[in-house]
């Protein structure tokens, strides 16, 4: 009965060592460099008579956006780019989550929090304040091919 029981101790804590593997097992840091096609819809509460330098928005209580964000250095998960609309270029930087799941960017004046949901899309939601105006969007990334 002794051997028995030794067995039975040795597979729980083999069972329990690997299982222990699998809960602590880092999967890898998504791969975010190249150029991304952005969608997004928002609204910019203007304080003054126009919208800030860096504002991508049109002024308006609705607005559409579609502009190109591009990562261009990635060292673990530390991005650099350039973000582009028809109204204005600005550099931002962002991070990757420990979980690989959620991205936090920052530009010039404002923020992103954001959700990788594939290798090629993100779902985001950006937001400023700025002396000039205030914008909340919400859009989607998509890697373009």
């Amino acid at each position: 009965m002794n051997t028995v029981k030794q067995i039975a101790v040795v597979i729980v804590v083999f069972v329990c060592l690997s299982g222990a593997g699998i809960c602590f097992s880092e999967s890898a840091i998504p791969n975010l460099i190249g150029t991304w096609s952005v969608k997004a819809e928002g609204g910019v509460l203007l304080w003054g008579s126009a919208s800030g330098p860096k504002t991508h928005h049109v002024a308006g209580e609705f607005t559409t956006l579609t502009a190109e964000a591009v990562v261009t250095k990635q060292q673990g998960r530390v991005l650099h780019g350039i973000f582009k609309s028809p109204k204005a270029t600005e550099n931002f930087i962002a991070v990757i989550g420990l979980d690989n799941k959620n991205l936090y960017y920052a530009d010039e004046d404002g923020i992103i929090e954001g959700k990788i949901v594939s290798k090629d899309k993100m779902e985001v939601i950006y937001r400023h304040v700025t002396a000039s105006d205030t914008v909340i969007a919400v859009g989607t990334w998509t890697r373009k091919k």
